[in-house]
């Protein structure tokens, strides 16, 4: 099993599970007899729900089209995955009774309250036996392809990271080969190729590759024209082993990768990082239109918050000179959680107060303002401060193409104001690359999955995983 083979069976098992939502909601409300009869006449039978079924199918349908099969939610890969099924389901769900009202078809109630939890039930538990039977095929081995990364560097423990993560690949990672010091590693024991004769050094490589039974090699470096290279990949891919390579032009982030070619020739299309105008429009309603819905629950915490830092004798709001889309400069608002300076003493429970507004980020709700007021948007880059921006390099201001957010990609995964701004930058084009409506979503829901494992956080913030601040490990092939 390879490619995107999985997701496509994973979709075929999504389809049934929603068929049988179908059919279990029907069961539990009309032939259960837990429930009273409504007369004869209306009630429909099961085929009356015909119309409502293949709805659904096409919702969920379009879903897997926008997502791709390469995104399309699956179990336990992260939880911004977890946040894009829960999305799905929503979605689906508010199709439906979209679709209910415009054709003027009410069905019961109850069985409609008993489809929204079928649907979530069944599936999360396609996933779930998704990836059982991903691990029992690994277990066995039936299908795993051996990989090894070619490089030693950031990029290439990401790599490492991702594959082990997502079972539907069914790849096995082996190690790292480190041509920049043209080693491989065994066991602790190295073999230099620069001091072997070429020919027999590449094969010999490769030989030992064929020996460890290794499928695939990965090059997350760029492969340049030189013999040694050549020869060794040629050598490689006589004995079945396939090549692939990371572009060299991945750190880019530069939105969708296009190609294409002229007489063989290929050409890729790097576009910009820029949400086009529709899109752009797009987001700004679905912005105002969230924060309308959010409102009820927003205004009371801040009275409440305000409340409280006032009788404490503070300064309420603060004003943080930011740069946003375009490098206009804006004020962030934020609750004013500063302790007093040194020689002044706050009480303890002031102390408690700022840590929890800091920790649970609820110091950044004034920035629903700014959200208003179209300096920013519910999801996107983390505002930096003029003083920062002033050191970005081309490369880093390419995240002022996009409005600054109240969250993001970035900030899902840990990071905050003083973090890593290639990190930030990194992530934030990634999340440019996918933008949808539903990538917003989700990465909202995933926000509060970020904000409750704080708790555990002992910093100001959730450290960063280990592949993220430290150089590839240098793993052994077996």
């Amino acid at each position: 099993m390879k490619g995107t083979l999985p997701k496509y069976l994973l979709l075929l098992t999504d389809l049934a599970a929603i068929i049988l939502s179908f059919r279990v909601a029907y069961f539990l409300r009309y032939e259960s007899g837990l429930f009273p009869r409504v007369a004869e006449a209306l009630q429909l039978p099961f085929s009356g729900y015909s119309y409502a079924i293949f709805f659904c199918l096409g919702a969920w349908l379009f879903l897997f089209l926008l997502y791709g099969a390469n995104q399309f939610p699956a179990a336990g890969e992260s939880s911004v995955g977890v946040a894009k099924l829960v999305t799905s389901c929503v979605f689906l769900v508010a199709s439906l009774l979209a679709g209910m009202y415009l054709a003027r078809v009410f069905y019961s109630r109850l069985l409609f309250f008993f489809l929204s939890i079928l649907v979530v039930f069944f599936l999360v538990l396609t996933r779930l036996l998704y990836q059982f039977c991903l691990k029992r095929l690994r277990k066995y081995g039936i299908g795993v392809r051996r990989v090894v990364i070619v490089g030693q560097s950031d990029l290439a423990a990401e790599l490492a990271e991702r594959i082990e993560r997502h079972l539907d690949l069914h790849y096995a990672f082996s190690g790292f080969l480190t041509p920049a010091s043209s080693r491989a590693h065994n066991n602790g024991v190295s073999k230099r190729l620069d001091r072997e004769p070429v020919v027999h050094g590449s094969e010999a490589m490769a030989q030992e590759l064929a020996v460890r039974k290794v499928d695939e090699l990965i090059f997350a470096i760029p492969i340049r024209r030189e013999t040694e290279t050549l020869e060794f990949i040629a050598h490689c891919q006589r004995r079945g082993i396939t090549i692939k390579s990371v572009p060299e032009y991945y750190d880019l982030h530069t939105s969708q990768i296009e190609s294409f070619s002229i007489d063989g020739i290929p050409l890729f299309e790097l576009k910009d990082t820029a949400l086009p105008a529709p899109q752009a429009m797009m987001k700004r309603v679905v912005d105002l239109l969230a924060v309308f819905l959010m409102l009820p629950l927003i205004i009371p915490a801040c009275a409440i918050i305000t409340v409280i830092l006032y009788l404490g004798s503070r300064k309420v709001l603060q004003r943080q000179p930011r740069i946003g889309k375009g490098s206009t400069p804006f004020f962030l608002y934020r609750f004013d959680v500063n302790l007093p300076s040194e020689g002044h003493r706050s009480a303890p429970w002031q102390e408690r107060l700022a840590g929890f507004l800091v920790r649970y980020s609820f110091s950044e709700l004034p920035q629903i303002w700014n959200v208003l007021k179209g300096d920013m948007s519910l999801v996107g880059p983390q505002p930096e401060s003029p003083e920062r921006v002033r050191h970005y390099s081309a490369w880093h201001k390419r995240r002022l193409q996009l409005k600054p957010g109240i969250t993001g990609l970035a900030q899902v995964k840990g990071l905050r104001e003083t973090d890593s701004v290639d990190l930030k930058t990194k992530y934030d084009l990634e999340y440019a690359a996918n933008y949808s409506p539903l990538v917003d979503l989700a990465l909202v829901l995933a926000t509060f999955n970020t904000l409750l494992a704080r708790r555990k956080a002992s910093g100001p913030g959730p450290s960063l995983p280990s592949w993220m601040t430290t150089q590839a490990p240098r793993v052994p092939l077996t």
